[in-house]
Order: C-alpha cells, then structure tokens, then sequence
C-alpha cells in the first residue's frame, strides 16, 4: 500500500508543482510581480473579510498596445482546476472577467516594454469563498493565455503554531531542518473526519518545487491535529541566496564583476559562484527580487532591462543538470534557466534579460533520471541557513464542492546558538 501512495503522489507532484507556480506563455512578457498588500517578498493571499488586495504587475517588451484582460478560475487544495463551482458561487461581485486599463510606456530605456498593473480583488470583482485560486490573463484579440498566476483566498478557520528543529530524526544539527506543527480548526467547523478532510502543504522559501502534501499527523486529538516527528518534513537546509544588486547604470553594484555597454544594450557580469563547501552567513531575502533604481523617482517604468551573465565553477561530468532558481524564475525549471557548461570558460553559464533592482538567486541540480531537485550537489546544506517556511491548511468536508483554506502561517527560521 505505502509503495503505491508513493508511485501516485510521485505522478501528481509535477500536477500539484506546476498548479502552485506562476506560467508566462509568452516570451515578450518579463518581470511578472505578485505583491500582498504592495510588500515585496509576500505570499500571494488575500483574507476573507480584509481590505487585504493583491498588486501584481508585469512587462510587456515593444510599445505596442495589447488588449489583455484576467478572468478568474477556482482550483482545489491540490491545485487542479475546479469545474463543480458555479462563477456565481465564488464571485461575490462582479463577472471574473475584467479588463486590465492601467498600463504605461517605459521612459528613455534601452529596451522598450509596457508596463501593466492591476490590484486584486476591486471595485469590479470580488472572492467570496476560501480556497486556492488562479488569475489567468489573456489577450482579448488573439484569444489566448498569456499569464497564469496561482494565489490563495484565507478564512479564518484553524489556529497554527509552527517551529523548526535541526535536532532532526535523521541527523542532529547537519544537513536538515524539521519542520513540527499543530493544526487547532475552530469549534464551529465541527471537522467530524479530521484525518480525510483535512489538509496540509508545507514548502520552504515560497519554493513550490519544495512543497510536501498531505504528510501524515503524528497525532490526532479532539482539538486539533499535530506533527512532531514526520520524515516528510525533514528538508534539506540548503544554503543562503546568492544575490546581487543593479540600481544604476553608472557603475557595478553588489555581486557584480563588472557592468558595461555593448551596442544595444547593456551587460552585467555577475562574479564566478562556486559549489557552496561551507555555510557563511549572508542577510538574504530567500530568492525574492525587488524592482529599483536609485537615477528615477518611477521604476516601474524608467528602469531599464539588463543582460545578466551567470556563472558557476562545477565539475564538468555531473550527471544531471543545474538550473538558475529564484523567484525571477517563477520556480520554473525549464531550459531557459538551465546552466549551459561551456568548455572555453570552463564554467556552466547562462544569460538572463533583468530588470535593474536586487535579486536572490541559488543553483538547483537535478540528477539524470529525476525530477526532484536539489540543493546539496551545488549550494550545500547547512543546519544554520535561515529559511522561510509556509504551512496551509485546508478542510474538504464530505460532500462539499470546493475546498476550503482554513489556516495559513509563514514564518522564518533563525537558527540561535
């Protein structure tokens, strides 16, 4: 039986991973933000009953106007589409289907793009059902999806405390961080199978490729459900982000080997990283990036594009590959982000078109005949790295037709001597 559970959660993990990351369809579309409240560095949720909005924004490269518009679409706790609701049953106002009007040209940049932003929910549309959801944005003239963006809509339904051990069950203070939690749902649900209607994802640093469902509770009580000595919860530590900053075009900036002009554009070399042998402490933002620049009161659209140069001194035989990881990336391990060896060099290299502020980035490997990946061939792990840890929680009552998010914590671990 447990060899059978492990094969289907093994076949539905790229199902669940792609569902809870964000998809851009198309290659003129860059730097796609999805900010809680306007905080960078947010999970993208919003809770019942707040004035809590989602600010999400995107590049368009070119001047030319495009008609796009976002609609709406209701997923389950493992993120597969929702086809039992009715608009009507989660859309408290409005249709689910608005126009996107705020948009903007870039001022005096090399690379010319749109900049289009919207907030979430508004005066035209409105949640009124927990869960997760999707806003999915199209071009209304050639009628097809160009952005997929996953977010979660919070009722206040269960109580959640959290905390992170590296005395873990595997090792004591090495590679690992446990992750131990209670679920307490509230009186009023009155949860009569707590052990099939309720459940739980946890993922470390926002990464969905990192996400655990479901992991099974050590105990379940009347009052609530707990994990304390789950191996499903045991992550990798990893090491902290690499990172490195672009707020002028005047000069390099933290992290940069050099910045220079090519005709037509700019370059940036980033210095050589290399296979992370010991764990240095370095103030991260765990793979987010924020938009500046310091020459311009607006950089939403006065910031120009950059070619980023990556590269990384790793032994040329591994059998698997690497892949660029951050939230710039979406999560996404697609060829686009993989590390290409170059022979010449020496090193693995790839290029990326940037937007100028400040980003985090790490190196993700992922071994020939897998699909999971990893921080331990390249980055390290070391039990003091300080990650950031999400738990959801969800309550699917028997015979209902959506699933609902009852509890939410997103906490950060400091490790102390």
């Amino acid at each position: 039986m447990g060899r059978k559970l492990s094969l289907l959660i093994a076949l539905l993990w790229p199902v669940m991973l792609f569902g809870q990351c964000p998809e851009i369809y198309d290659s003129d579309i860059h730097t796609l933000k999805v900010e809680r409240n306007g905080r960078w560095n947010s999970l993208p949720y919003i809770e019942l009953g707040t004035r809590d909005q989602l600010y999400i924004s995107f590049d368009v490269m070119g001047h030319e106007y495009r008609r796009l518009r976002y609609r709406v679409e209701p997923m389950t706790w493992n993120w597969k589409l929702n086809e039992r609701l009715l608009t009507s049953e989660f859309i408290k106002r409005g249709i689910g289907d608005d126009p996107i009007e705020d948009f903007e040209e870039s001022i005096n940049t090399t690379v010319l793009y749109t900049n289009y932003r919207f907030r979430f929910p508004n005066e035209q549309t409105a949640i009124g059902l927990s869960g997760n959801y999707r806003l999915v944005i199209y071009d209304d003239d050639e009628e097809e999806d160009v952005i997929v963006i996953p977010f979660y809509v919070l009722e206040d339904g269960a109580r959640v405390s959290a905390h992170i051990t590296t005395d873990t069950d595997v090792d004591f203070n090495a590679h690992s961080q446990q992750l131990c939690f209670t679920v307490q749902p509230l009186p009023n649900l009155n949860i009569h199978y707590p052990e099939s209607e309720v459940h739980t994802v946890a993922m470390q640093n926002k990464r969905p490729s990192s996400a655990v469902y479901d992991p099974k509770p050590d105990y379940i009580t009347p009052t609530g459900l707990q994990w304390e000595h789950c191996n499903g919860l045991i992550f990798p530590a990893g090491n902290e982000y690499h990172k490195f900053e672009m707020t002028t075009l005047k000069h390099g900036g933290i992290g940069m080997d050099n910045l220079r002009w090519f005709d037509p554009y700019y370059h940036a070399t980033l210095y050589t990283d290399k296979v992370g042998r010991n764990y240095i402490y370095d103030e991260d933002q765990n793979g987010s990036f924020y938009i500046n620049d310091i020459e311009h009161s607006e950089p939403d659209i006065e910031a120009d594009y950059i070619f980023v140069h990556f590269s990384l001194e790793a032994p040329a035989d591994l059998k698997g590959d690497i892949y660029l990881n951050g939230e710039f990336t979406y999560d996404r391990l697609t060829p686009e982000y993989k590390m290409e060896y170059n022979v010449d060099s020496g090193y693995y290299e790839n290029i990326q078109l940037l937007k100028m502020g400040y980003y985090n980035y790490q190196y993700l490997y992922i071994p020939k005949g897998s699909r999971v990946p990893s921080t331990t061939e390249i980055q390290g792990d070391f039990f003091q790295t300080e990650n950031r840890y999400t738990i959801l929680v969800y309550y699917s009552q028997r015979g209902s037709r959506y699933d609902r998010l009852i509890g939410l914590t997103d906490f950060q671990f400091s490790h102390t001597k």
